[in-house]
């Protein structure tokens, strides 16, 4: 193998070492993305019960009320917040991801390109140092 062989086939290594990498990020990304939205759904439920009438209630009932669904609001904003973030972090890190994978492609079949090279060199080196075959007559 040459050398620029054996170069491009390191560099496509540490090419797919950083897609791993980076394939592992996202998916910790989605991870994260699908508990979030798990939690906003259940503070959309509980804010909706939060917020239904219920008959006469005490004066600390009512603050206690008004408190939670404020806290619970802030919270369901902070994650609808969050959300939105990942969704952009998550478009960054495919885009990454994909500009990895082409780049590992394109190394692969650079490497390929040189061992072609390098074959065709040595059979050519060859032939030209192996003699003639003579036709001679058996006797």
């Amino acid at each position: 193998m040459s050398r620029k062989a054996r170069l491009f086939e390191l560099m496509m290594k540490r090419e797919k070492l950083a897609s791993r990498q980076k394939a592992e990020a996202l998916g910790g990304l989605v991870d994260d993305q699908s508990k979030l939205t798990d939690l906003d759904e259940k503070l959309a439920d509980l804010l909706e019960l939060n917020t239904r009438k219920s008959g006469p209630q005490s004066v600390s009932a009512l603050k206690s009320k008004a408190f939670y669904g404020r806290e619970m609001a802030q919270q369901r904003e902070f994650t609808q917040n969050k959300l939105s973030f990942l969704e952009t972090e998550i478009e960054t890190a495919q885009a990454r991801l994909s500009q990895s994978m082409q780049k590992e492609k394109i190394l692969q079949d650079r490497v390929q390109v040189e061992k072609r090279l390098f074959l065709q060199e040595a059979e050519e080196r060859s032939e030209l140092v192996r003699p003639e075959r003579r036709n001679t007559p058996k006797a």
